[in-house]
């Protein structure tokens, strides 16, 4: 079998943000709302970024470079991203720990800050699937709880030419 470290590297798409309480596991959040979206990339060259939203985001009324102070503190709260350098000590299992150094981020207390991630790699129904969370449980929603990602591989994008509905 390939080894964690290249399975790891590629695109992974959002399957679930959930936070569990350490108390009752059937006592589950969802931090950023059940349909939360993102995107986490681990390149051949040792970097990564993670982008994540809410599962709707209002849409500026203008561009970007005319938003309003309201429409820019919107998309603030229902986004999160960050990137920098990983780091991964690979150890002979299924379940290894990955150092995600922030050098950008919203929010911007990440920045220059080392997040470690517990990371599980799993076989599921032909997909593999990724679960990233802080190695311990953390404040949310004023209890203790297990905050997980789950994650599934994307295929290779090895098309040149976008799709008509991207509006190129």
């Amino acid at each position: 079998m390939a080894s964690f470290y290249s399975r790891l590297l590629g695109t992974w798409e959002l399957l679930s943000f959930t936070a569990a309480n350490i108390d009752n596991r059937e006592d589950v959040t969802y931090p950023m709302g059940s349909a939360c979206k993102g995107q986490i990339m681990y390149s051949e060259d040792g970097y990564m970024a993670a982008v994540l939203q809410w599962g709707y985001v209002e849409p500026y009324k203008t561009d970007w470079i005319r938003a309003t102070t309201e429409e820019f503190a919107d998309a603030g709260r229902r986004t999160m991203a960050y990137s920098g350098p990983f780091y991964l000590d690979e150890q002979s299992r299924d379940s290894q720990e990955i150092l995600h150094h922030a050098k950008i981020s919203i929010p911007p207390n990440w920045v220059d800050t080392v997040q470690l991630r517990q990371a599980e790699m799993t076989e599921e129904h032909g997909e593999t699937i990724l679960t990233l969370g802080p190695k311990f449980p953390m404040e949310h929603d004023g209890m203790k709880r297990i905050l997980r990602l789950r994650w599934r591989k994307c295929p290779r994008n090895d098309t040149r030419k976008a799709p008509a509905e991207a509006g190129m």
